[in-house]
């Protein structure tokens, strides 16, 4: 009885031998599969990062339509300023006080073919030109009702001045000061020969190549920023 008894148990631990190699066989696939995991999860990674760094670098960001604008109110201030102290016999006046911001646009566009092409914003200069002239009118007003108020005229506003100027002359105020007055602002046709151009253009290691002729260049979102031999652009990118 007991050699069958320890015969019996025999058998069971001999049945139960080849259970534990198929765990572990179960576990050493589990562990392969997690290593291959983590591997595949790696180069998703390093291939996302590096294609976020290819799509994030600034000269992928320069083409599209960017604007900039060139400041001409210190030069027509002092060109009105000029002209007033000679007609008004060397009178003084805060010319600054008239002029305010009196700009004119220049539109850099950089292509995705790798054209370029920068023009002088027509519209802009045109503003800018009637803006000087009314601001000089309008000095020239002042002054005049100046000087008819110190001689004990009577002369209440500008209205009146300006009709006075049109009786004597014949002519406005304003097509006075454009014909016989001073230039305020360079032509428009300077302005496009200074500003104005196109052609290729690339850009590598931080430099903006436009016709052969390198210009580094800063780049933050709407921002573009040229340095060359001809001083520093700020452009900002176009809304649309």
């Amino acid at each position: 009885m007991d050699n069958d008894l320890k015969y019996l148990m025999d058998e069971i631990k001999a049945d139960q031998k080849p259970v534990k190699p198929k765990r572990r066989k179960r576990r050493r696939r589990s562990g392969a599969l997690l290593i291959l995991f983590l591997f595949v999860f790696i180069l998703v990674l390093v291939a996302g990062g590096i294609l976020f760094w290819w799509k994030s670098r600034p000269e992928r960001k320069l083409s599209g339509g960017w604007h900039r604008t060139i400041d001409l109110a210190a030069e027509a201030g002092a060109a009105a300023k000029e002209w007033l102290m000679d007609a008004e016999g060397g009178r003084a006046i805060d010319m600054k006080a008239y002029m305010g911001s009196i700009t004119v646009g220049v539109d850099l566009t950089l292509a995705a073919d790798g054209s370029w092409i920068c023009m002088v914003d027509e519209n802009s200069y045109r503003a800018a030109e009637q803006q000087a002239y009314t601001a000089l009118e309008q000095a020239l007003e002042d002054l005049l009702l100046a000087r008819a108020q110190e001689a004990g005229q009577e002369m209440t506003g500008r209205e009146e001045a300006a009709q006075s100027i049109e009786d004597t002359i014949g002519m406005s105020c304003q097509e006075y000061l454009r014909t016989y007055g001073p230039v305020l602002l360079p032509a428009l046709e300077e302005l496009r020969a200074e500003y104005e151009g196109s052609g290729d253009w690339k850009a590598e290691s931080g430099v903006l190549l436009r016709n052969g002729s390198g210009e580094a260049f800063l780049i933050n979102t709407d921002l573009l920023v040229l340095t060359g031999s001809e001083g520093t652009e700020v452009y900002y990118r176009n809304a649309d």
